[in-house]
């Protein structure tokens, strides 16, 4: 009987441990390639969320620097309220690479290594990170739209401008007549 127990605890335990537990953090490459356009990016995104996503990170660093600091990946959890594209759980974890210690918000840098997201709500265009449960932003920069007052914001020179200003009904509209 004892050993039924120690066995349904280990079992337990291996199911339980978070997936990115499993995944050498160190040694994700999150995919930098940017798209032509919105289309493009829509069709090469296998989730596009409207998500709430958490302040808090953690740090792994990759044992790479630059000139001006450390590599670093940073997970975070996500809880998606609308999945657009794709069906998934309502948790999800994302993974970005970032630069310790941070660059000013006017470096280039940013572009390259936008590290970890501030909590809000946000349209996310998500790609898988392969070999692993994890999500990483699509085109970096351009899969990210923070949504302010009930309306998206497209990033200055990053975003596609046809998705600024938008409620989430247009934001499903669009994207639904524009992604298969």
């Amino acid at each position: 009987m004892l050993y039924r127990l120690l066995l349904c605890i280990s079992l337990l335990f291996t199911v339980a441990l978070p997936v990115y537990a499993q995944t050498d953090m160190r040694r994700v490459q999150v995919d930098a390639t940017t798209y032509s356009s919105l289309e493009e990016l829509a069709r090469k995104s296998d989730l596009i969320v409207i998500a709430w996503v958490d302040s808090a990170h953690r740090a792994y660093p990759t044992g790479r620097s630059i000139p001006q600091g450390k590599i670093v990946n940073y997970t975070q959890s996500l809880q998606v309220k609308t999945a657009i594209k794709g069906s998934l759980s309502r948790l999800l974890t994302v993974v970005s690479t970032g630069v310790e210690p941070l660059p000013d918000a006017s470096s280039p840098l940013n572009f390259q290594y936008p590290g970890p997201l501030s909590e809000g709500n946000y349209l996310l265009f998500l790609r898988k990170v392969s070999s692993s449960q994890l999500y990483s932003t699509a085109g970096l920069w351009q899969g990210v739209y923070p949504i302010y007052q009930g309306k998206t914001i497209a990033l200055a020179n990053v975003g596609f401008s046809e998705l600024n200003q938008l409620s989430q009904e247009e934001v499903i509209r669009k994207i639904k007549a524009i992604s298969p």
